[in-house]
């Protein structure tokens, strides 16, 4: 058996682990630059509130129903989501971690121990011990521990947080109550493909013969396929490493000058390579892309992007700034008001292995010796105490969290302070 243990509304429930009087309150999670909504309290979703909500549609709940809105707090949840982990590899040896808010547990060779009391215990510690509240699908196959994971979320008082799915009776049943277009990896374009013929459930889905479900899907729709019907496909993965680094940001302000987006992007460069140096990977690949406010119906919508080959694979921060802004000169066009920026590096190779080219000079060996320097003074001082010309020198850039909570557990001089008399 697979089983799927998934934070209830995680981000939203960290911030309620130190704020015990926002149990009951509608609460709300919002992106990067406070843009969007991206976790909500149950009790905001009865509000209406929906995933991906901008900010400005919802503000004025918070006067008129109570509403608590944050800024994200990735620290904190990422810690809170390694500790939940922890305690998984207490109860279940074998852990996948799937999202920060989810992961996959292999219970195969438990032939011994009753699954369904097992991972009731398992969710009341993750529980006592840090006060998160979880839910826990056990099924044959990981698609249909999905589905069970969330029927014991919607049915919490009816299952216990807890719901396995260990019988061709219960897989026709839960499947039949499945909405197809919830199914892990069904994403709009197959479903409106196949609600177009009558498909509406999980389980309509299956009753397809197979060749017609490869035929339209490929092998990946053949494998979910047989996952619905309880044949198992997939086993727990192995984190592989990183296939891509991206750096994006939405301004805090539109802007449709170059020099400023010329800017943003030697920054998301620099970032970029500050990662691939922390992993020791050079890079072959450099995306910029650039975008409108989709928002602001009212304003000229323009979005684009390129992708440009390094002369040799670098981390060096000096090449891929002069590589992004080169980039961006491709995209750029005046007269638009520009919310969004973005620098992505693709195609690593360590930074032992380098091919270099004949016909190119390379300077990584001569920038090595100074980005060692400055990683070093950046480490030690704080964070863009040291960078290059093309950033701005008298401005360092954050986003816009003008609702982030402190982080608990992560930060000494932001921890809980008890005053005992």
């Amino acid at each position: 058996m697979f089983g799927l243990i998934d934070g209830n509304n995680f981000y939203a429930s960290c911030e309620r682990i130190f704020r015990p009087e926002l149990r009951k309150i509608p609460v709300v999670v919002l992106s990067n630059n406070d843009g969007c909504a991206i976790a909500r309290s149950n009790e905001a979703k009865k509000l209406g509130i929906t995933m991906g909500q901008p900010y400005f549609q919802i503000q004025h709940l918070e006067k008129e129903a109570g509403l608590k809105v944050f800024s994200a707090n990735f620290v904190l949840y990422g810690d809170i989501s390694n500790r939940v982990v922890n305690i998984c590899r207490r109860y279940c040896q074998d852990v996948e971690v799937y999202s920060v808010d989810e992961s996959f547990l292999d219970f195969h060779g438990y032939p011994y121990v009753d699954l369904q009391k097992h991972c009731e215990e398992l969710r009341e510690f993750v529980f006592k011990g840090l006060d998160l509240p979880t839910s826990i699908g056990l099924a044959p196959t990981k698609t249909l521990a999905k589905v069970a994971n969330k029927i014991a979320k919607k049915f919490p008082d009816r299952t216990n947080g807890v719901y396995m799915i260990d019988t061709p009776e219960k897989i026709e049943k839960a499947l039949k109550w499945f909405p197809f277009e919830d199914v892990w990896g069904i994403g709009r374009q197959y479903f409106q493909k196949f609600s177009a013929i009558g498909i509406k459930t999980a389980w309509d889905f299956t009753q397809l013969p197979e060749a017609f479900v490869q035929k339209e899907m490929g092998i990946f729709g053949l494998r979910m396929h047989k996952e619905l019907r309880g044949i198992p496909q997939y086993d727990l993965s192995i984190r592989k490493p990183k296939k891509g680094i991206a750096t994006t940001r939405t301004f805090d302000k539109r802007t449709s000058e170059l020099s400023e987006l010329e800017e943003r992007v030697s920054t998301f460069a620099f970032k970029c390579s500050e990662k691939l140096r922390s992993q020791n990977s050079c890079c072959r690949y450099l995306t910029v892309w650039i975008t409108t406010d989709r928002f602001k119906k009212d304003l000229k919508q323009y979005s684009n992007s390129v992708t440009l080959t390094l002369p040799n694979p670098s981390n060096s921060a000096i090449e891929l700034a002069k590589v992004a802004k080169k980039a961006l000169n491709q995209i750029y066009l005046p007269y638009f008001q520009y919310k969004k920026a973005g620098v992505m590096v693709t195609e690593f190779v360590p930074d032992t292995e380098r091919m270099t080219s004949l016909f190119d000079t390379d300077h990584y060996e001569k920038h090595k010796p100074l980005l060692a320097v400055m990683d070093h003074m950046n480490h030690r001082l704080g964070a863009d105490k040291v960078k290059l010309a093309s950033m701005d020198i008298q401005r360092t850039w954050k986003m816009n969290q003008k609702n982030l909570s402190p982080r608990y557990s992560t930060e000494l001089s932001q921890i809980i302070k008890v005053k005992a008399e």
